[in-house]
């Protein structure tokens, strides 16, 4: 993995949507970092509320490069596959527009991977740290069982029972090699199936140091996950058929029975019919297994959507 000398060791990604509130915060952590090698690609998904002047004026009094990207409205997974356009960093950091680098956080990141071996370097996609709660301080979720592990995704949570949001530095050439599905008319895929499908071919070295400082917003993404579910069932969808065809083998049978009940339901949100499902699954004995449970949930959503409908009506 070569590097040309004239591209930053880092493209610190921020994508945004209306967040022009939070937004100081997050460039203000950026202009403090202690490791300079950087470029800064801000993908903006649509805002109004004057978001584009702000970085406008940002951009004319920082000492590095910062690229600005309007785009209209269509998530923030098709924001990534849009900054991997102008990405030119060997690595590229995610910085959610409501949270904060800490000072050090590229610094650390370079010195991690810095003892990984050159010829282990290949097999490695990046880095991973800790995020901590900008309220109090405290480690978001549980850290890691001890520093510089090197690991995956699937171990990590499963094996290792670490929880909470996390923070990585991950290889640019990989980010590219693996984009996230864009599916017409919905604006929300899991990020984990980003980092699943990394950890099916590479692994990390995970490190116990707070990288990210993170506020939840009244009105994020997670805010109402049952909204933001029923507004993607083709995304669901396709996230839970990877699940059930390709990362089984990481599951024990209560996950894959989970994961193939919610296949069977976001697929019959997406209008496809039980003769369909049948044809895609790898293991058809779990999903018929699934069936009644995965049925069941569709038909408790629909109750729920309609509840929500006579709300408004009221």
């Amino acid at each position: 993995m070569s590097r040309n000398v004239e591209t930053p060791f880092f493209t610190i990604f921020i994508p945004t949507y209306n967040r022009a509130h939070t937004l100081p915060r997050a460039l203000e952590s950026i202009e403090k970092q202690s490791f300079r090698d950087f470029e800064v690609v801000i993908i903006d998904d649509g805002s109004i509320d004057g978001t584009g002047a702000l970085v406008e004026g940002w951009q004319k009094r920082v000492d590095f490069p910062v690229h600005y990207h309007w785009q209209s409205n269509q998530g923030k997974h098709v924001a990534h596959n849009t900054a991997l356009r102008f990405a030119k960093g060997e690595f590229t950091v995610i910085l959610d527009s409501d949270d904060a680098l800490m000072p050090d956080a590229l610094k650390i990141f370079k010195n991690s991977w810095e003892t990984i071996h050159k010829d282990q370097k290949q097999f490695f996609a990046g880095i991973e740290g800790l995020c901590a709660h900008m309220e109090n301080g405290k480690i978001a979720g549980t850290p890691f069982p001890h520093n510089n592990l090197d690991s995956n995704y699937f171990e990590i949570r499963k094996i290792f029972q670490v929880g909470g949001d996390k923070k990585s530095a991950v290889r640019t050439d990989l980010l590219r090699r693996f984009p996230f599905p864009q599916i017409p008319g919905e604006k929300h895929i899991r990020p984990s199936l980003l980092w699943k499908r990394l950890s099916r071919k590479y692994r990390f070295r995970y490190i116990n140091s707070v990288i990210q400082l993170i506020e939840y917003q009244e009105k994020g993404l997670s805010a109402d996950r049952f909204r933001l579910r029923m507004s993607n069932p083709l995304g669901f969808r396709f996230y839970f058929l990877e699940e059930i065809n390709l990362n089984w083998a990481y599951y024990g049978f209560r996950d894959h029975f989970r994961n193939s009940s919610n296949y069977v339901r976001y697929s019959l949100h997406s209008g496809v019919g039980i003769g369909h499902q049948a044809t895609e699954t790898t293991h058809p004995l779990i999903w018929a297994m699934s069936l009644p449970s995965g049925c069941l949930h569709w038909m408790w959503d629909q109750v729920r959507m309609l509840g929500r409908n006579l709300e408004k009506e009221v």
